[in-house]
This record gives C-alpha cells, structure tokens and sequence, in this order.
C-alpha cells in the first residue's frame, strides 16, 4: 500500500499579462482570460505598475466550491511584473486517516475542472505533497512513484533527489521530449511537457512547515517556467529565421541562374525579385531582435532563479538538500543560453549574406536599368538622324524633281519615299558610327 495523510496537490499555473509587442487590447484580453478562473464575484486590484510580487485579490486566498465534499481547497494568485502566477490548492478533507497516492487522480480532476481552458499559459508546475502515517516502513519512493503514475499517464520515472524539511523530494521532468511545435509553446497545459515535484514528508510538522514556502515556490517556478518558454520560443524564431533565409536563397539561385546563362531580366521581374528578399529580411531582422529578446529573458530570469532559490535554501537551513534544484540553472545556463549566442552569431552572418545578396540585386538592376535608358537614347539618335533627314530632303527633293527624273523616274513620282529611304541610310550610318565610338 501506498498510503498518505492529508494527500495535496498544487498547480502552479503561469500566464503573460503583456510582452514586448503586446497592444493594450490583447494586455486587457490577457487580464480578462485569467481573471476568468476566479469566482465571478471575486474582488481584485491589479494596478498598472511594475511589481515584483504583488497580491491580486481580496481576500488573497479564495476558496473555491466542490461538488465532491471530501475536497476542499483554494485559490491563490499573484503578479509577478510581467506575468500572471496562479496557485490552485486541492486536498483531501482529511487529516487523520491514510489515502491512497490513487486520489491525487481525483485531486487534478478536480482542479482541471477548475481551469479556463481559454487562458493561453507559459509553463506549469504540480507540486504533490503529504505526510506519512506514524511508524510508517514505507519507502518514500516508492510512495511518490505511485503518486506521479496516479497524476500522469507518463511512465518516465528517473527523478532528481533531494531533501527538504526532513522530507524525502523528487523533481520529474522530460526535458527530452523536446517538441516545438506551437501549440505547445503557447498552451503548456495541454501538452505533453510537465514539470512534477513530489514531496513526502515524515509528519505533519513538516508538511505544515513546508506549506509556509508557497510563495517562495510561486517565484521559483515562475522563473523557472519562464526560462524553459523563452528557450522554447528562441527555437521557434530559430526555425522563422532559417526558413526566411531559404527564400531568399531561392530569389538569390534565380538570379544567379540567369547571370550564368548571361541573360537579362525583365527590369519589373527583378524589382519584383528585390522587393521580395527585401521583405523577408526585414522579417528575418525582427526575428533576430526577437531572438537576442529571448536570450535577455533567459538570462533575467535565471539570475531571479538563482537568488530565489538561495533565500530558499537559508530560509530551510542547512539540513536541506536543494541541489537537485540548481541542477536547472546549470542545463539554462550551460545549453539554452549557450545555444542561443550561437545561433545569433550564425545568423548575424546570414544576415550580412542576405545583405550582399540585397545589394548585387540591386546593382543588377541599376545596370539593367542603365542599358535600357542608353537603348532608348541610341533609339532617339538615331532615329532623330533619320526624321531630320526626311525633313531637310522634303522640299529640295521637290524643287530638284526635274533634275532628278531622267536619273530616276521613282523620284519624281515619289518624292517622299525617297526621302524616307535616304532618311533610313542616314540612320544606318548614324546607328553605325555611334557603334564604333563607343
């Protein structure tokens, strides 16, 4: 048997009030979808300041109706500048007797049912926690094993270990499963990442002792799922970039093709071919800032990471081992952080090639625009030649009609053809003289 008394689970649930390019209509969408969880007659008071951690509503911990009377719980919700933190608490109205780890299948339930299924989150946490009964000989593992079966469906079980307030604490996350896909980014309740702490304590003590670290752990995991959503996002941008690069790569071969087959393009197809890559770079430019803007999160929030848990660590004492929990800012800082300068390096340079391809089109086309303005000025030379020709042998050709009519018959009858003719010689010569001088 695995049995706990007073069996509790927490979620910590997180959500953006605003964003970089957030407009004031979605920042009051984003307010009004979270508000949404609450009871309808809930007071809050959410001023427009910057906040480190600030109590949204009155009373701060609201008590929400079940159905099922052997439950009973709460609500608990922060801002913390930027987001929006959520505690939802749920336990099993009993505090003397063992339960089975099968009800924490009830307890999540419980809260899912809880849940606006429209609120868009950044990351969540579930916190497992109960005390074993007196002289108990169970194996605290084996205990939050079967806890963690009864939460998820998930049958990884290769948790970190550590130990807090005389409690035995295990931290499970599949971090493996990378899929960034953008429904899991922008709806981490729904997917298949999770991030579970376990804890079993030794007695009630300690559990109530624990419970006083709530908002300690509302902080912790906010900075924590913050940092894992912006890695997720940066891989996102990472993908947009090299996508937007393939394009103008594909407009680059284009011209390229046809400079080695030497033939000119239509001026309008190349303006067309120039506009195109100048429009994915400027997409692909907002992606690079977005993609530094990642990193800035990243590196915000792990330094808050690290100084939350190092207040958490003096405020347990020095009987608690919470290394498994730094273990997370070694992974942000030594892989996401790492993996991210690297790819703005490498697309900095993709920058300066989509750049150079911007400016040998553009060169192109000053080139083809440059021919086709000579050919229209050859075009008016020579056909200038011609017309004043005609013009200046009009008249004489008239006067001189009898002069010319023993010679050639043609051009009595047809002075004016004749004058074309000589005006045509004359634009030959011109044509060809310009030719030569060139």
């Amino acid at each position: 048997m695995s049995d706990l008394i007073y069996p509790t689970l927490d979620l910590f649930l997180y959500a953006l009030k605003t964003s970089l390019n957030t407009t004031d209509a979605e920042t009051q969408t984003n307010k009004a979808a979270f508000l949404a969880q609450f009871p309808s007659d809930t007071q809050f008071n959410d001023p427009d300041i910057e906040t480190e951690y600030l109590e949204i509503t009155h009373p701060t911990q609201i008590t929400f109706i079940s159905h099922n009377k052997t439950l009973e719980g709460y609500y608990y919700s922060v801002r913390l500048n930027d987001t929006y933190g959520l505690q939802i608490d749920c336990s099993i109205n009993n505090q003397t007797e063992t339960q089975p780890a099968k009800s924490f299948a009830i307890l999540k339930t419980e809260i899912e049912q809880k849940l606006n299924k429209e609120l868009v989150t950044i990351g969540q946490t579930w916190l497992l926690s109960g005390w074993l009964p007196e002289n108990s000989s169970q194996n605290p593992e084996d205990i939050a094993k079967d806890c963690y079966y009864a939460l998820s469906k998930d049958t990884y079980w290769q948790p970190e270990k550590g130990t807090f307030l005389d409690g035995k604490v295990f931290e499970i996350w599949c971090p493996e499963n990378e899929n960034y896909s953008l429904h899991k980014v922008t709806n981490a309740l729904n997917s298949h990442e999770h991030h579970v702490i376990i804890a079993i304590y030794p007695n009630r003590e300690s559990a109530e002792q624990a419970a006083e670290f709530y908002k300690d752990w509302m902080g912790l995991f906010c900075y924590r799922n913050k940092i894992w959503w912006a890695y997720c996002q940066s891989r996102l941008v990472k993908e947009s970039l090299l996508n937007h690069y393939k394009q103008i790569e594909a407009n680059r071969k284009i011209t390229n093709q046809s400079n080695s087959r030497q033939e000119k393009h239509n001026i309008t197809i190349s303006r067309k071919i120039l506009n195109n890559i100048d429009n994915i770079l400027q997409q692909y430019t907002i992606d690079l800032l977005n993609l530094s803007f990642q990193k800035q999160i990243i590196e915000i929030n792990l330094s808050n990471y690290q100084l939350r848990l190092a207040l958490i660590k003096e405020k347990a004492g020095q009987n608690n081992q919470l290394d498994f929990l730094e273990k997370f800012s070694g992974l942000a800082n030594k892989k996401y952080l790492l993996q991210i300068t690297k790819d703005i390096e490498n697309m900095q340079l993709g920058l300066q090639l989509l750049e150079d391809t911007i400016n040998a089109t553009r060169s192109r086309i000053e080139v083809e625009k440059y021919e086709r303005e000579h050919n229209f000025q050859e075009l008016v030379a020579v056909a200038g030649a011609g017309i004043a020709t005609v013009s200046l042998l009009k008249e004489p050709v008239k006067d001189c009609k009898d002069i010319f009519k023993q010679v050639q018959p043609f051009c009595k009858e047809y002075p004016f053809s004749f004058s074309l003719i000589v005006g045509i010689i004359v634009s030959f010569v011109v044509w060809r003289l310009r030719k030569r001088l060139r």
